[in-house]
């Protein structure tokens, strides 16, 4: 034992900063919607074997605002079990992930025969990651699907080699799995385990092996994907569907005179074709990966980029070295394929030039490339590599901690959890709550924090009706509502009975502070502020 820690201490070294990185006040951001939604499935299905529309053991759920591939809600479930619904349990499960996806990188590299030097340089260079950083430390399914792909990978590749079927058994369940995350695993799956296969010359019993594997426990998904909610999903995000190339299609051609030129320039397979090589070519961008990252301020600093600007130069070399050697190697062919395919999912949506999402797999290669370019630079121009890069580092730190969130609040839904703690400990003292609707919808934010038994919303009909109290709405029962105050919200027109939860946007407008100025007969018993003090929310009720 003594002997391995001694001979392993830098990947020990290299994962215990990678966790604390992801760990660290991981409450720092208030949980968003997509976070809360996944975290109440996660909840309703460890409660009650069901997601929150009542369906059991979903293979794919059923959310109030659209279906999505139930695994990270499946993985989360143990998290919630050990931490409970808040920040912790929602979010240690991708940092659970995403550290299980660098451990699972390094050794699938060590598998496809990289030296331990330049493996060790790969996951160094993925724990300091802005991008993998920000989507482990948040709800998001990316780091649970590339973990899976990672492991896959590694399990294929050790059954090839070994010609074990124990070993390509798990790598088909692995992969399978990764299907159940997320939509591009519909194309990632498939065309890197195809490419792992190839490049290493898998018997056809072997193929046969993985495929048999993968078709028995994917087949609910596949389901899914092809005439299920998942074909829904794709087909809104498709270019082929995409409504602005029908319009520039119908345009030109109706411009045209339907003449046979204007049918063959434009029509939806060359606008298509178009689109799908400026995102691809797009995502290799400067401005994507090392300037502004994603336009979400969710999914990117924008202050700091995806990677870090010193990476640049150690990608180009590691490529030039790369394809210099690739054919004397197979895992460097298998690593130059893995880039080519990381862009392709992305791709083929109309926003996927810079969808930090949709191209998550691509932060593998490039740490790699990053790393093997740094491996051939020697002495002094290595170490002020290193420095430039520890800079760039602590930059990305400094503004995380000390600027992010005020800048990024909006995008986090900031305010929520404060005014539905709120809520909930002052409940008894009124009759009926009402929440506005409009600001972001009130309901899964109100379940989440108030941890409502997921059976009472089964089959709730989250749809408007008029006249709660005067507002359009709906109710979870008689006492909790979610309306849309819209230009109804009058002061003078309120209940004592009543709690009522406004937002400053919607209710109130411009920069006037109820808490310090309220109207008359308004009595404000909460101000939501966010981090520089303005007014978000208030709770408040007849004076």
């Amino acid at each position: 034992m003594v002997s391995w820690l001694k001979t392993n201490k830098w990947l020990i070294l290299i994962i215990l900063v990678a966790s604390f990185l992801r760990v660290y006040r991981l409450d720092y951001l208030e949980l968003f919607g997509d976070e809360l939604d996944a975290g109440y499935q996660s909840y309703s299905l460890l409660m009650t074997g069901r997601d929150y529309k009542g369906q059991f053991l979903p293979t794919y759920v059923h959310s109030f605002s659209e279906w999505r591939a139930p695994g990270l809600m499946y993985a989360m479930a143990p998290f919630i079990k050990i931490f409970g619904l808040d920040e912790w349990g929602v979010r240690l499960c991708p940092v659970f992930f995403g550290v299980l996806g660098i451990i699972g990188f390094y050794f699938l590299l060590k598998k496809i025969g990289i030296k331990k030097n330049v493996c060790l340089w790969s996951i160094f260079m993925l724990s300091i990651n802005p991008w993998h950083i920000q989507y482990s430390r948040t709800g998001f399914e990316l780091t649970l699907l590339s973990s899976l792909i990672l492991w896959g990978t590694y399990f294929l590749v050790k059954g090839i080699k070994l010609n074990k079927c124990k070993w390509l058994l798990i790598s088909g369940i692995l992969f399978s799995a990764g299907l159940y995350t997320y939509s591009t695993a519909n194309i990632y799956v498939p065309l890197i385990a195809l490419v792992t296969l190839i490049i290493f010359k898998a018997k056809k019993k072997q193929f046969l092996m993985l495929l048999f594997t993968g078709l028995i426990f994917s087949s609910p998904i596949v389901f899914q994907i092809i005439f299920g909610h998942a074909a829904d999903r794709f087909g809104t995000l498709s270019i082929l569907n995409n409504k602005e190339i029908i319009a520039q299609v119908n345009d030109y051609r109706n411009a045209g005179k339907n003449s046979l030129l204007s049918k063959i320039f434009y029509n939806k397979v060359i606008l298509s074709g178009k689109r799908v090589v400026f995102n691809y070519t797009n995502a290799l961008g400067s401005n994507f990966l090392f300037n502004e990252g994603d336009v979400t301020f969710r999914h990117s600093l924008h202050r700091v980029g995806n990677l870090f600007w010193i990476e640049l130069p150690l990608i180009i070399l590691g490529l030039i070295y790369v394809l210099k050697q690739k054919k004397e190697s197979l895992g460097l062919l298998w690593l130059l394929g893995l880039f080519l395919i990381s862009p392709l999912p992305s791709s083929l949506t109309y926003d996927g030039y810079n969808h930090a999402s949709r191209l998550f797999l691509l932060i593998f290669p490039l740490s790699f490339f990053a790393a093997y370019g740094l491996e051939n630079i020697k002495g002094f121009v290595k170490i002020l590599l290193l420095l430039v890069l520890f800079i760039e580092f602590i930059n990305f730190q400094y503004y995380y901690w000390n600027f992010y969130r005020n800048e990024s609040w909006r995008w986090w839904h900031t305010g929520y959890k404060e005014a539905m703690l709120y809520i909930s400990d002052n409940k008894n003292d009124y009759k009926m709550v009402l929440m506005n609707n409009t600001y972001e919808p009130a309901l899964i934010r109100f379940l989440f924090w108030n941890k409502i038994y997921p059976n009472k919303v089964f089959n709730l009909a989250d749809k408007m009706i008029d006249n709660i109290d005067g507002f359009e709405g709906y109710c979870l029962d008689e006492k909790y509502c979610f309306v849309n105050f819209s230009n109804k919200f009058q002061t003078n027109k309120l209940n004592k009975n009543i709690l009522y939860f406004i937002s400053q946007e919607r209710e109130v407008g411009g920069d006037w502070d109820w808490s310090k100025n309220p109207p008359e007969g308004v009595k404000v018993l909460k101000t939501v502020r966010n981090y520089d003090g303005t007014p978000i929310f208030y709770l408040v009720t007849k004076m």
